[in-house]
């Protein structure tokens, strides 16, 4: 079979069209304008993203550990809490447990009296024990470093100081000393709170 020139021309242009259509389907002859912005955004963020990896892994001991310090640390501050299961009996425990730390310190309670439980947050409850009571400043400074480092979770939270006897150079306290318990054990707490079922 004999091709004609006219043929001939035809199938190479028509050969050369399908060539020329193949390189602009695939992008080789000229690429799409964001080809290659959207190429090099890709490859930064995944760049990024491995950074971000990265630092997680290098931080991930040291998070582990600190979690591991607040874990031991809350732990240790719940072994510290008041031991009795309702308010009314914290209240006898923190009379009882002040009245030791006095007496420890070489101080006579003058008075004391029951203030309102309160919640302390949402977990907790203080319960609040005012003593008075009349002591030189050494033995006074002595009884505050024997509540702050006394088994209990134990704060102050009001000193009001007043000058006592002149010549023994005493000064009248009167000390507001809370301890803690778990806010379940006080459920007229949760009630008022309302936060809690």
């Amino acid at each position: 079979m004999q091709v004609s020139d006219r043929d001939r021309r035809a199938l190479l242009f028509l050969g050369t069209a399908f060539v020329l259509f193949l390189l602009f389907q695939t992008d080789l002859v000229f690429p799409p304008p964001d080809a290659s912005a959207s190429a090099s955004q890709s490859i930064e963020a995944e760049e990024n993203q491995l950074l971000l990896a990265q630092t997680q892994a290098r931080q991930e001991p040291l998070l582990s550990s600190e979690n591991q310090a607040v874990r031991a640390l809350q732990q240790s501050l719940e072994a510290r809490l008041l031991k009795s299961e309702t308010a009314a009996l914290a209240q006898a425990e923190m009379r009882e447990r002040v009245g030791e730390l006095l007496q420890g310190a070489g101080i006579s309670m003058r008075a004391s009296r029951f203030a309102p439980v309160e919640a302390e947050g949402e977990d907790f409850a203080q319960v609040p024990l005012v003593v008075d009571f009349d002591c030189d400043i050494t033995r006074f400074v002595n009884l505050l470093a024997d509540v702050a480092n006394a088994p209990e979770l134990l704060s102050t939270r009001q000193i009001k100081v007043s000058t006592g006897n002149q010549k023994t150079k005493s000064v009248r306290v009167e000390l507001t000393v809370s301890g803690y318990l778990p806010i379940s054990r006080t459920p007229g707490l949760i009630k008022k709170s309302g936060k809690r079922s």
